[in-house]
């Protein structure tokens, strides 16, 4: 029977001429004339018939009822077009550098240092006393080995590049020998074996699952070769486990003549573990175990923009400046520009959480973020509907972006308390589908604004947006 309806509703689907002499859509063709009118109501037909073939519509079949949707879909997509795709929103979710949501949000000087290189011509390759060329990031670079005690620096667009390039620089000759028990899955469905196949000419798996050995490595391991030990940012395995320390590994390298390099994933700066958070890599501490090379990314623990970075030996990276591709996977302008605002902080002031986001989202007191909280939700009192409970309740938040994978961070969130979990839903949707998006945890009956992730400047925003949300539901 559905598949009858839908044989009708495919045969009574109109022209797409007849759809564009419909009055809505022509005059939004007179309004926007450049746009390509034709072929974006071939894709909203196609994209209709599809549904309809794959038994995803239903309903009447008459001409006029199908030529109706059809315009309300033109008219929705093109608004979505128009004003939607990237945007911004506050986020209420708890997750500090939640990697859908852009991880890292940058503080005041970075931004500021962006802004300059989006709207100014900058010396990116140009050396102002000579007037000659210059190279592109070398204050940058240099920053980076002051904050970080390595001898050389690179930067390339994200860390998968950055070990896709030093794989691929060091194998062949070299082959790469890697624990089983770290070829991870980065998100995405993107794995590290798989890169690693691409990158270099042999890969070397040693050990098991649970328990790998620095005597695995040396079993194998021949001059030239690559030691590569991958940090397990976003998943941790306990019980009858066992891994090589970064100490043994170098050990290793030392006796057979082989490059120790540590993928350390989110990486850090910043010594969490002074306020009692652990379980993540300091990058001075992995330089000065004596590994060849670090690589990180530049938006998770640094607190920075999208980046791989390569820290490490001047010996080791030199090789990496050599290889061709380095050219495919360079940064631009504006990520030099923001980390060289992010290394300056970190270098030149006494609390650097004041101007890197990230560090004071993630230090900030719990009593703090309480204060936040109450402050919002004074100004909600008597704006909520019927059957909305509001209340200050203590909750739990994340680092996120694959850092501190067992580690909870106390907070305070805004608690919505519903009559049912179905209602819970609906109200988080219309959060999320609000002009300024709010995106909220959903705990049973409750809708959860976790204040740890939601920025300090946005309270205002926030409150007000809420009031609209709460005091306009029905």
């Amino acid at each position: 029977m559905a598949k009858a309806r839908n044989e009708n509703i495919l045969r009574a689907i109109p022209s797409v001429d007849s759809l564009l002499a419909e009055p809505p859509i022509a005059e939004l063709r007179q309004r926007h004339p450049r746009f390509p009118w034709t072929q974006f109501i071939r894709l909203i037909v196609d994209d209709f018939r599809a549904a309809c073939e794959r038994g995803g519509k239903d309903g009447t079949g008459d001409r006029e009822t199908v030529k109706e949707r059809l315009v309300q879909n033109t008219l929705e997509r093109l608004e979505r077009l128009r004003s939607g795709g990237q945007q911004r929103v506050i986020n209420a979710t708890g997750v500090i550098l939640h990697t859908n949501l852009g991880r890292a949000v940058l503080g005041q000087r970075v931004r500021e240092a962006v802004v300059t290189a989006l709207s100014s011509y900058v010396n990116l390759e140009y050396d102002l006393p000579t007037g000659e060329r210059g190279s592109r990031g070398e204050t940058m670079l240099e920053l980076a080995c002051l904050a970080s005690g390595a001898e050389a620096a690179m930067v390339v667009n994200n860390n998968a590049a950055a070990v896709y390039l030093v794989v691929n620089t060091y194998s062949p000759p070299g082959r790469i020998i890697v624990s089983r028990g770290e070829l991870v899955e980065i998100g995405g469905s993107f794995r590290l074996p798989d890169i690693l196949s691409r990158a270099a000419g042999e890969v070397v798996e040693v050990g098991t699952t649970n328990r790998t050995y620095a005597k695995d490595y040396e079993r194998v391991a021949k001059p030239g070769d690559v030691i590569l030990k991958v940090h397990r940012s976003n998943y941790e395995l306990s019980g009858f486990v066992h891994e090589a320390s970064i100490a043994e590994l170098v050990e290793v390298g030392r006796k057979k003549e082989c490059h120790v390099v540590f993928d350390l994933g989110s990486g850090a700066f910043h010594d969490f573990a002074e306020a009692g958070i652990g379980g993540e890599e300091v990058v001075s501490v992995a330089l000065d175990a004596g590994v060849d090379c670090v690589t990180m990314s530049g938006d998770k623990l640094l607190g920075g923009v999208q980046a791989g970075i390569i820290l490490g030996r001047a010996i080791f990276l030199a090789r990496l400046k050599q290889n061709p591709l380095r050219r495919a996977i360079r940064v631009d302008k504006l990520c030099i520009a923001a980390l060289e605002a992010l290394f300056r902080c970190y270098l030149f002031e006494d609390r650097p959480e004041a101007e890197v986001t990230l560090l004071d989202q993630v230090l900030g007191p719990v009593e703090a973020l309480r204060s936040r909280a109450e402050n919002v939700i004074e100004g909600l009192r008597g704006q909520q509907a019927a059957g909305l409970t509001l209340e200050i309740v203590d909750d739990e938040a994340a680092v996120g972006g694959g850092s501190f994978a067992t580690e909870k961070l106390p907070s305070a969130a805004i608690s919505i308390r519903c009559t049912s979990e179905r209602e819970a839903v609906g109200l988080a949707k219309k959060m999320r589908t609000h002009e300024l998006p709010i995106v909220p945890r959903i705990k049973g009956s409750e809708v959860r604004i976790n204040m740890r992730s939601v920025l300090p400047d946005e309270d205002e925003d926030l409150k007000t947006n809420l009031g609209m949300i709460l005091g306009r539901r029905s």
